[in-house]
């Protein structure tokens, strides 16, 4: 049992690095450095997080803990949206800027708006890990009664 506990801790683990990941690339995104679409999916059951959570993580959901990711994580990919229209959405250029290779440029305006939703966004990720933190140690604390109940 302590093996398959181990596993169970590293796959937890594992979500919570590729969320982890998924924010530092949205931060990337946020400076304006380019990433690559599968770097930051916009849905969020197609994210490496949300892939466990929805998967095999799904194995935890009578516990309270386990439900309460669930809409910070939403909330999170919810934020991100908004901030990537605010970067990325398409912007008219005037037929001189098109002819010169010029793209339009999010607004000052625009930018502090995808600043302050960031902020949220940021303040989401750390509610979802600190809910994986205390459903790990939940885990890491069942006797093997409960352990095997929840995993057999």
């Amino acid at each position: 049992m302590l093996e398959e506990k181990k596993q169970i801790i590293t796959r937890l683990r594992d979500a919570k690095k590729a969320h982890r990941r998924w924010v530092s690339n949205a931060q990337i995104l946020m400076q304006g450095v380019p990433v690559k679409n599968d770097q930051i999916p916009l849905n969020e059951t197609e994210c490496g997080f949300g892939r466990w959570y929805y998967g095999e993580g799904q194995a935890l959901r009578k516990y309270a803990l386990y439900k309460a990711i669930e809409q910070p994580h939403t909330a999170l990919h919810n934020t991100y949206l908004q901030i990537f229209n605010l970067l990325f959405r398409e912007r008219k250029v005037s037929l001189f800027g098109r002819l010169l290779g010029k793209k339009a440029e999010p607004s000052q305006a625009e930018l502090e708006e995808a600043k302050r939703l960031f902020v949220l966004l940021n303040a989401e990720s750390l509610k979802i890990t600190s809910l994986l933190d205390e459903l790990e140690e939940l885990i890491m604390g069942m006797d093997e009664k409960d352990f095997r109940l929840l995993f057999h």
